[in-house]
Formats: structure tokens, sequence, C-alpha cells
């Protein structure tokens, strides 16, 4: 009986052991998320030290990007205590702030030729709630350029 009981616990340990090194070799397997943006480091040197994101990177991942110089594509409508960059039209249409970043003042670029189009913004990204009455999920600080978007012709 001793014998049958340390062969079930050398078992039950081995199984144990075996468990922990496929869980941790599976995790080692999976990139780390900063490792997805390594890119940002070779863009910056192609975009003028800026980094080509997406509205989606930005929003799913704030942390990521807070306080780096960023290009990215959306909707802007500039109007008093409304200017942003939006996801998608419809994000503008329907209020949903959420999918947007709150747009600072800037004396060196002209937000309104960039009015209500999709257009590509330049500037710093500033992570967390935001803008007017802090409903914005982050904001493009010292904004360096606008330029409109055409829509492709099929």
């Amino acid at each position: 009986m001793n014998q049958r009981f340390r062969n079930s616990i050398l078992t039950l340990v081995c199984g144990a052991l075996v468990a922990a090194n496929a869980v941790s070799q599976e995790q080692q397997a999976q990139p780390d998320s900063r490792e997805k943006y390594r890119k940002c480091a070779l863009q910056a040197r192609m975009f003028d030290g800026y980094c080509y994101v997406s509205m989606v990177d930005l929003i799913a991942n704030p942390e990521l990007f807070d306080g780096m110089k960023v290009l990215v594509t959306g909707y802007v409508h500039v109007e008093f205590e409304g200017r942003g960059i939006y996801l998608h039209k419809d994000d503008f249409l329907y209020g949903i702030t959420r999918n947007a970043l709150w747009l600072s003042e800037t004396n060196s670029v002209d937000l309104t030729k960039c009015q209500d189009a999709y257009a590509i913004v330049r500037g710093r990204f500033i992570a967390g709630i935001g803008g007017h009455n802090d409903g914005w999920t982050g904001a493009l600080d010292s904004v360096a350029a606008c330029q409109r978007i055409n829509a492709r012709r099929g």
C-alpha cells in the first residue's frame, strides 16, 4: 500500500510539472503586445518622426502610444466644443465620442480645410479621457498637419 501511495504521488507531481511547462511555453509563444508595434521605430524614420497607426490601435491600446507622434486617419469635424477625429463618419453623426480623439487647438494648422472629410492628421497622442466634458477617448496635441483624403474610385 505504501508503494502504491508513493507511485500515485509521483504520478501527480510529474503530471503537474508537465502541465506547468506546457503553459509557460504557450505564454512565451504569444508575442508581447509592445512587440506588435515595434514597426513604429522604422515608420518614424519614413514619416518625419511620426508612427502611422489606426484609430482602432489608439483606442484599444492607448498606453502603448501615449506621448508618441502619430499619423492617424479618420473623419474630421471641427466646431465649438466639438473638435475631433472620428473612427467613422457615423460616429460623428451619432455623437459617439468614445470612437474619437479630441483635436487640441492649433495655430499652425487650419483644421477647417479638413472639415467634414476623411483626413490624415499628424499630432502627439495623449492617452486618457479628455476633451470637452471628458467625453473623448484621447487627444491629438501639437497637431502639425491635416490632409484630406479623396475617396477611391471603383
